[in-house]
Parts: structure tokens; C-alpha cells; sequence
């Protein structure tokens, strides 16, 4: 079967590109980028920050030394990305669009490039199509605006792409072409191990088009180079594996996460997409067997009149390399956007590792899927409206990613403002210690700092930047009662559950001190009291 797709069907050898037509390429490559970019920065500094993004700012925002000592226990997987943000944050803040600029700059560079591969692939038609996908797709929007590294890992894999598609074209076949592969594909690892999973797809890819054994040796001499490189980071990651436990009690896998959630946000956006991807795997399957059973000859024959030349050409061509020598686009995009998924979900058969976070990455490759599919009709007007389709699917994720609480109903940048609004300079705080580490309210306190300015944190016991973990140690109330006997006003913030009363943790301790609640704050996910004496 492989050597099917192997073979060119209907395309002659594609002679180099006029200057005209690559400066066209680039042009809307650039323009698309750009929009891209502008689309996940819009907004992006509306919703609160989250548990993830409060642990990449906390770990941002430590003394080096002590960062290197926290990945030496936890989140070394991230370290890379830690790094790269800690000097942002010092060049330009850490405000919700200051940190989360970064994923947009990074989903821009993913834009331009699926644009390249495609057009490189396939034509400037599925380029352009592939691209306002890519720009449109809602894992790629909410990545966009994160403060974490899987947009940086979807850049990544894009560009890794494009290199594995320089190498394959280069006529002479020297191992030297593929030393800018390895060297990505290292960096690759370091923002986001997973990422590594790209290489399974590649190799496929790679025997598509070719069985020589000097560039399957110079491929993989290049992966294995990456892998050494990363080796560190691969032991770390093996020693920090328990920090994804949590994943064994969580339903990670089901037919929302993984047909939805992974990446398309939403039911309509799901269906059209999936519907979309369901054709362009059939008429792949029907180019396989035509290329199977018929001779040029007879593919020939089937293309005599305009509209049938077209839409056999497209029928045909959707396997069929653009070039020689070089994989087709379909081919490219359909192994790396299932050959990792399947991997990775094999793999939490046996320890659980899948969350839809995780295959960000391979969020451009569907984009170049749907794309692909979109070129298929003859008649244009059929590809836009189908683009159309997909630009009002998309519309309500990209919406509701942009409200107060869209990231994991996180309140924590509410409580600030509560804070901010009512608290004056001599008051205390103090937070609710009974939600599990990445919800606890205390996080609004190292995520919006300002807002606290000037208040006293009586039950710190050592900071987080002190702690071999994201988060401080606290003392109870009552084991420092004394710290409160100058303390007139307290505010209290308490984590509610849906439709639960908030905790009431220290209330009584508060109490028993002499505090009695004058005020109530109720909050998306959390209560504010003010207690005073």
C-alpha cells in the first residue's frame, strides 16, 4: 500500500516556483500570520489565570537558583518554557496579556508555516484554505492565549515539518541537510516533551516517498541525535512521572474529550470537522485503489471533460505528491495528527498520560486536513462556503474563551478586584487551604499581586519561591494566633463547588479570636468575607 502512494499518479516533476508566485506565498503567509496572532491576543487578558498558567508564572517569577531546584522535583517537563517566560517577565511584566503574548507570537509562527507546507504540498488554494483553518481552529485560539508552552510545541512541530520537507527535496541526499531537523526537534522536546511523538509520524511520512537507505539513515541519525540531546530532560520526566497522577482518577478519555474537546471546542464545530476529515479519508482510500487496479491510461480516460479533469485531479491528487520525491499533503497531515493521538492514547491504556493539552501540537496538521478537503470541489464557491462553516462553528468557542471564567471557571482575578475594591493597607487575608492545590484561592495572591498591596499574610509559613513546590506552606489561624492581636479587619476568601455552600476553613479559628463576619463578597467560585473586631 505504501508503495502506491509512492507512486505519482497525475503530477508531473513541479518545476521551481517564479519569484511572483513566492512572493505571493509569503505574502499571505504573512498577512494570515498576522491575524492569527491578533485573534489570540484579542481578549486574551480577560479570563482569570488558571491552576496551570499560576504554576508557569510562579515558576517564572522565582530566582533562578531556586527554579532549578524546584525542577529538580517537579515540572521539568516545563523547564524550558519557565525559563524562556522568566526573562519575558522581566523585560515586560507579568499581566495577563504580557504573559500570554508569547502563545500568540507562537500560534502566528504556526500560521505561517502550515501556510508554506501547504502550499509547498499541495497548491496556493489549499494554502490559503489550510491557513484561515489553522487561524479559526479553537485549540489553536485557546493556546493562543495561555501562559503555557503548547503553542510554542504546536510552532514546533509545524517547522519540523517544514524542515522534513526541505530535506526530502534536496536532490543530493547529503546527511548535512538534515542537521537543522535534529536540532529543532531537540528544541522541540525542551518546550514540550510530547512533542517527541512527532517522530513516529515523520518516519511513515518518510517511507511514503522513499526506501534509500542513506536518508533513513541520515533521518534517523538526526532523531537519534535529538533524543541524546534531550536525554536529561527524557530522565527527568521519568523521575517526575507521579506529577501526572492524578490523571489515573480523572476521566481523561471519552468520546467529549477526545472527539471534542481535544480540538474543536465545541459540538456543531466537532461534527463539521469530523464530517469534513471523514471525506478526505474516503476519497483517500478511493485514490488508493484506483492507483491500485487502474494504469495512467485509464485515470486518463476518466478526465476528458474540464469539470471531470478537475475533480478527478483533486480525487487522484489527494494522495498524489505535488512533486516527486516528496510526501503528499494528505499523507503529511494525516499521520501526524493521528499517529501521535493513537500513541498517546495507547499509552494511558497502560499509565495515564492523556489529557487533550497534550496533542496541541498536532492542531495544525488537522487544520491542514480540513483544508485540504475544503480544495477538493471544482467549483470555488463550494470551498468558501464550507470555510464560512467553519468560521461560525468556531465563532462561539472563540467567544466564550475570551469571558471572565472560561479557563477551568478559575475566579481568581474577580477575587482581586474584591480585594482591590473593599481591602485597605493594614488589613490581613487570609485563604481557604481545602481545594486541591491548583484551585486554591490563595493563587489570586501570587497571580495579581497588586491587588493585595499592603496587606498582611499572617499564616505564611515559608513562600512559594522558598518551596521546592509552586505553592507556599501556611500555618493554620490558630497556630498563629498572635500574629492577629494588631489586626483589626480580615478578609477571608473561601472556594465554593457549584451549587455548595463555600468551606467555611478558619471561620470558627477566626471567630474564636474575636472576628465576626460583617460583610459577604460572593464570588463565580469563591466568598469573600470581611471579618472584623
Amino acid at each position: 500500500m505504501l508503495e502506491s502512494v509512492r507512486t505519482p499518479v497525475v503530477s508531473p516533476p513541479r518545476p521551481a516556483a517564479p519569484p511572483r508566485a513566492r512572493a505571493r506565498t509569503m505574502r499571505t503567509a504573512g498577512i494570515l500570520s498576522v491575524i492569527a496572532f491578533a485573534l489570540s491576543a484579542l481578549g486574551s487578558w480577560i479570563p482569570s489565570f488558571w491552576g496551570d498558567e499560576g504554576a508557569s508564572i510562579m515558576s517564572a517569577e522565582r530566582p533562578l537558583p531556586s527554579l532549578f531546584v524546584m525542577l529538580g522535583n517537579v515540572d521539568a517537563v516545563h523547564g524550558t518554557y519557565y525559563l524562556l517566560l522568566h526573562f519575558w517577565i522581566q523585560a515586560f511584566g507579568a499581566s495577563p496579556l504580557s504573559v500570554r503574548l508569547p502563545s500568540a507570537l507562537a500560534v502566528g509562527a504556526a500560521v505561517f508555516g502550515v501556510v508554506l507546507l501547504a502550499e509547498r504540498l499541495a497548491s496556493y488554494r489549499v494554502a490559503v484554505l489550510a491557513g484561515c483553518v489553522c487561524v479559526l481552529l479553537p485549540r489553536v485560539t485557546y493556546m493562543g492565549e495561555e501562559a503555557r508552552s503548547y503553542a510554542m510545541s504546536a510552532a514546533c512541530a509545524v517547522w519540523l515539518t517544514v524542515l522534513l520537507v526541505r530535506a526530502l527535496s534536496r536532490r543530493e541526499r547529503r546527511w548535512t541537510v538534515w542537521i537543522p531537523y535534529g536540532v529543532l526537534l531537540a528544541v522541540s522536546a525542551y518546550i514540550f516533551l510530547f512533542t517527541l511523538l512527532i517522530v513516529a509520524a515523520h518516519a511513515v511520512t518518510i517511507l511514503t516517498v522513499t526506501r534509500s537507505g542513506r536518508v533513513l539513515r541520515a533521518w534517523a541519525a538526526a532523531v537519534l541525535a535529538a533524543v541524546v540531546a534531550a536525554g536529561p530532560l527524557i530522565y527527568w520526566a521519568f523521575v517526575e512521572r507521579k506529577q501526572i497522577s492524578y490523571l489515573q482518577t480523572a476521566d481523561a478519555v471519552n468520546a467529549q474529550t477526545v472527539g471534542v474537546d481535544q480540538w474543536f471546542g465545541n459540538i456543531a464545530m466537532a461534527i463539521l470537522a469530523w464530517g469534513l476529515i471523514a471525506v478526505g479519508i474516503v476519497v483517500a482510500v478511493r485514490a488508493l485503489l484506483r492507483a491500485r487496479d487502474r494504469r495512467r491510461g485509464e485515470i486518463a480516460d476518466a478526465m476528458r471533460s474540464a469539470r471531470g479533469r478537475a475533480t478527478a485531479f483533486r480525487a487522484a491528487g489527494i494522495l498524489t505528491p505535488r512533486d516527486p520525491g516528496l510526501p503528499s499533503l494528505f499523507v503529511v497531515a494525516a499521520t501526524w495528527a493521528f499517529i501521535p493521538m493513537l500513541i498517546l492514547l495507547a499509552g494511558d491504556l497502560v499509565s495515564a498520560m492523556y489529557t487533550v493539552r497534550y496533542l496541541s501540537f498536532a492542531a495544525p496538521a488537522v487544520a491542514l486536513l480540513i483544508g485540504l478537503v475544503l480544495a477538493l470541489p471544482a467549483r470555488r464557491w463550494i470551498s468558501v462556503v464550507g470555510l464560512v462553516a467553519v468560521l461560525a462553528a468556531s465563532v462561539p468557542t472563540y467567544v466564550y474563551q475570551r469571558t471572565p471564567f472560561a479557563k477551568n471557571e478559575s475566579d481568581w482575578a474577580q477575587i482581586a478586584d474584591t480585594i482591590k475594591t473593599h481591602a485597605k493597607p493594614g488589613d490581613a487575608v487570609v485563604f481557604d487551604q481545602t481545594s486541591k492545590p491548583s484551585r486554591r484561592p490563595r493563587l489570586a495572591l501570587h497571580t495579581y499581586p497588586a491587588a493585595f498591596a499592603g496587606l498582611a499574610d499572617p499564616t505564611l509559613a515559608v513562600p512559594f519561591q522558598k518551596n521546592t513546590w509552586w505553592w507556599d506552606q501556611v500555618h493554620t489561624i490558630g497556630a498563629v494566633a498572635g500574629k492577629f492581636r494588631d489586626i483589626d479587619r480580615v478578609w477571608a476568601v473561601e472556594y465554593r463547588l457549584p451549587d455548595r455552600p463555600a468551606d467555611t476553613w478558619g471561620m470558627s479559628q477566626l471567630r474564636a479570636l474575636g472576628y465576626t463576619v460583617t460583610a459577604e463578597y460572593p464570588g463565580h467560585r469563591s466568598v469573600v468575607y470581611e471579618l472584623s473586631r
